[in-house]
C-alpha cells in the first residue's frame, strides 16, 4: 500500500502479491482483509494459492486464514492472530456475598497441605498461613489459637495446651520448604482455574520490592541481611524484589520468585517464566503481558520458545530514539482513536505514513515485528491493572511487605506465604459458593 493506493505486482497480478502478504503479514490474511487491501475481490485467487499448496488455508473461528506454507512460521501467524482484538477477560466487580471465616479458610488449605508438605506437619503450615492475615508474632500466635476453639478445631488441637508454643511454631516456620508452598498455591490455583472460563488465556508478569527487617541502620547501611541487597524500584531501597506471574482473569498469583533487591527486571524473567511453564499447562496462553522493565528481543524469544505465546511488553525508550519516537506516536493515536481501533491493522493505518526506513528499520526484520507486538500490548495494557491489585491485596491482607525475618530462605517462606494465603481466601469463597469474595480476602473474619 501507498498512500492508501493498493501496488500490485507489475504483471498487474493479485496472486503475487497476495502470497507475500500471506507470508508476510505478522497473523496471516483472510480473503475480507485482502479485499481492503487490494481494492478487489481475493477469495478466489487466494484460494487457488492453496489449491496449489503456495500459501496454506486454515479455518479458524468463522473463516478462513491463509498463511505461509511452513508449519513452524504458520503457528506463530495463527498464535498472533489470537491477540489481534482486544480482549475482556477482567473479573467483575466483587458481589456482596457475606464473609468468609478462617476455620473454613484451614480447613480448606489443609485439604491442599496434607498431599503436599513433607518438611513440616500440615497443621503447623496452616497456622502459619492464619498467622499472614494477623501479622502475629510466633507468641501472639500461639495465644490466640489457645483463645479460639473453632481454630483449635480445624487444627486438630483439642485443648488449649495442645497448641505448640511460640519457639515451636517459629520452628515450623524456619523449616518449611518454599517450593513445597509452591506446590499447594499450584495446587490451589490450578482448581481456580479450572472453573473459570477464561482461566489461563492472559497472563501478566511484574515485580515489586519490599524492604529488609534490621535491627540497625548500620546493617542496612553495610549491607549485612542475608540476601538483600540496594536496589531501585519508586526510588532506592534496601531489601528484596518479589516477581509474579497473575492469571489477569482470575487475578490469582499462580506463579511468585524472589530477588535480591540490585536484580534487574529483565534478568529476573527467565526463572520466573520458568517456574510458571513447570508447573502449568499453557495450551490455552495467548499471550503474557509486562511493563518496559521486561523489554527485550532476549525476552520476547524466551517466552515464545517456553510459553509458545507472545511476550507484550511496553516499549522502553531508552532503547533507542526510534522507538521512543514510535512510543509517542502510539500513546496519541490511541488517545485519539482507541475506541475505534479493533486490531493491529488499524492502529497501523492510522499512524503517520513515513517509511520504516525513517525508524531505522527494513520490511521483514525483528523491529517491524516489534512495532506490530508494540500494539498490540497497547490494545491489551488494560489487563495488566490486575496484578497491581493483586500486589495490593498481598500487602494489605497476607504481609507480603511485613518481612519479619532475616535469613533469606525464611524471607522466601514469607514472601510464599503470602501468596499461599491469598489464594487460600480465594479457593474457600469457591468452594463456599461466595464468588463476590473469591479476589479479595476483605471480609474474612
Amino acid at each position: 500500500m501507498d498512500d492508501g493506493v493498493a501496488v500490485f505486482h507489475r504483471k498487474e497480478d493479485a496472486k503475487p502479491t497476495l502470497k507475500h502478504l500471506a507470508f508476510r503479514r505478522p497473523s496471516g490474511l483472510t480473503a475480507s482483509e485482502a479485499n481492503d487491501l487490494l481494492g478487489r475481490r481475493s477469495y478466489r485467487p487466494l484460494q487457488k494459492l492453496a489449491d496449489q499448496q503456495e500459501v496454506h488455508a486454515t479455518e479458524w473461528l468463522d473463516t478462513t486464514v491463509y498463511t505461509h506454507s511452513w508449519p513452524s512460521r504458520r503457528d506463530d501467524q495463527l498464535a498472533q492472530r489470537e491477540t489481534d482484538q482486544p480482549a475482556d477477560v477482567t473479573p467483575d466487580d466483587p458481589a456482596d456475598d457475606g464473609y468468609l471465616y478462617r476455620d473454613e479458610l484451614v480447613a480448606t488449605f489443609l485439604s491442599v497441605a496434607v498431599s503436599e508438605l513433607q518438611s513440616i506437619s500440615p497443621e503447623r503450615a496452616a497456622a502459619l498461613v492464619l498467622r499472614q492475615f494477623e501479622g502475629d508474632s510466633f507468641d501472639a500466635l500461639e495465644r490466640r489459637l489457645q483463645r479460639n476453639h473453632s481454630f483449635r478445631e480445624a487444627l486438630d488441637y483439642t485443648e488449649p495446651e495442645d497448641v505448640p508454643d511460640g519457639t515451636s511454631l517459629w520452628r515450623a516456620f524456619d523449616e518449611l520448604h518454599p517450593d513445597e508452598l509452591r506446590d499447594c498455591l499450584q495446587s490451589m490455583c490450578g482448581e481456580l482455574l479450572a472453573d473459570h472460563e477464561h482461566g489461563g488465556e492472559f497472563v501478566v508478569i511484574d515485580g515489586t520490592h519490599i524492604a529488609a527487617w534490621a535491627n540497625t541502620r548500620d546493617e542496612i547501611e553495610n549491607g549485612e541481611v542475608e540476601g538483600a541487597s540496594w536496589g531501585k524500584h519508586e526510588g532506592s531501597f534496601y531489601g528484596y524484589k518479589v516477581f509474579l506471574v497473575v492469571d489477569a482473569a482470575t487475578e490469582l498469583p499462580v506463579a511468585i520468585t524472589m530477588e535480591t533487591g540490585k536484580r534487574n527486571d529483565s534478568a529476573a524473567f527467565e526463572p520466573l517464566v520458568e517456574e510458571f511453564n513447570e508447573r502449568y499447562d499453557t495450551d490455552d496462553l495467548q499471550a503474557a503481558l509486562a511493563d518496559a522493565g521486561f523489554d527485550s528481543q532476549d525476552n520476547r524469544d524466551f517466552c515464545q520458545d517456553q510459553l509458545d505465546c507472545p511476550l507484550l511488553t511496553a516499549i522502553n525508550p531508552r532503547r533507542s530514539s526510534p522507538l521512543a519516537t514510535i512510543k509517542d506516536e502510539i500513546k496519541e493515536l490511541f488517545k485519539e482513536h482507541g475506541e475505534e481501533i479493533d486490531s493491529p491493522y488499524d492502529a497501523l493505518e492510522r499512524l503517520p505514513q513515513k517509511q520504516l526506513s525513517e525508524y531505522g528499520v527494513s520490511v521483514g526484520n525483528v523491529e517491524e515485528t516489534y512495532i506490530f507486538q508494540a500494539i498490540k500490548e497497547r490494545m491489551h495494557r488494560h489487563l495488566r491493572a490486575g496484578v497491581e491489585r493483586v500486589f495490593s491485596r498481598l500487602k494489605s491482607f497476607t504481609g507480603l511487605d511485613r518481612v519479619r525475618a532475616r535469613k533469606k530462605n525464611n524471607v522466601e517462606t514469607h514472601v510464599v506465604l503470602s501468596a499461599v494465603a491469598l489464594v487460600a481466601a480465594s479457593l474457600t469463597a469457591q468452594r463456599q459458593n461466595k464468588p463476590g469474595l473469591i479476589r479479595s480476602p476483605s471480609r474474612l473474619i
